[in-house]
C-alpha cells in the first residue's frame, strides 16, 4: 500500500467515527485497537475498546444525543514507520441539535497515533483538545 492509499485509509477511519457519532458507541470504538487510550476534551481517560464503547454509548444516550461530528478542516499525516502514523486534525467540532456549523469555542484539535494491524489501520491513542483561539 502506498502512502497515498494509507492516507486514504486513515481518512476513511475518521469517516467511520463521523458516521457512527451520536448513535453507535461500538462502531465508534471499532476504530480503535483493543488496548487504545482515548483522552476526551474534558480530560477524561478511557483505556481499551470496551471502555471507549461504554463511555461513548453512554454519552450518545444522554448529553451527546442528537449531535453530529463535523469533519476536520485540516489534516496532517506523518508516517513514522510503514505501520505507524501520527495524525493531527483540527477545525472539527460536535454540532449541537438545531445548529448547522461549528461554533468557534467548540473547535478542536486532535492528535492520534494510528497503527496498522493485519493490513488494517486503527487508532491506538486519541487526544482531543479545544483550540485556543487567543493569540
Amino acid at each position: 500500500m502506498t502512502h497515498a492509499a494509507d492516507e486514504l485509509a486513515l481518512e476513511e477511519l475518521e469517516q467511520q467515527q463521523i458516521d457512527s457519532w451520536a448513535h453507535d458507541g461500538a462502531a465508534f470504538a471499532a476504530t480503535f485497537t483493543d488496548d487504545a487510550d482515548l483522552i476526551d476534551v474534558m480530560g477524561g481517560h478511557f483505556h481499551g475498546r470496551a471502555a471507549i464503547t461504554e463511555t461513548m454509548q453512554e454519552g450518545f444516550a444522554t448529553f451527546m444525543a442528537g449531535t453530529r461530528m463535523s469533519p476536520p478542516t485540516t489534516r496532517i499525516v506523518d508516517f513514522l514507520t510503514p505501520a505507524m502514523a501520527v495524525v493531527i486534525t483540527s477545525g472539527n467540532c460536535i454540532i449541537r441539535p438545531g445548529e448547522q456549523e461549528c461554533r468557534p469555542e467548540d473547535l478542536s484539535i486532535q492528535t492520534k497515533v494510528a497503527v496498522k494491524q493485519d493490513g488494517q489501520w486503527l487508532f491506538r491513542t486519541f487526544q482531543n483538545t479545544r483550540i485556543n483561539a487567543k493569540p
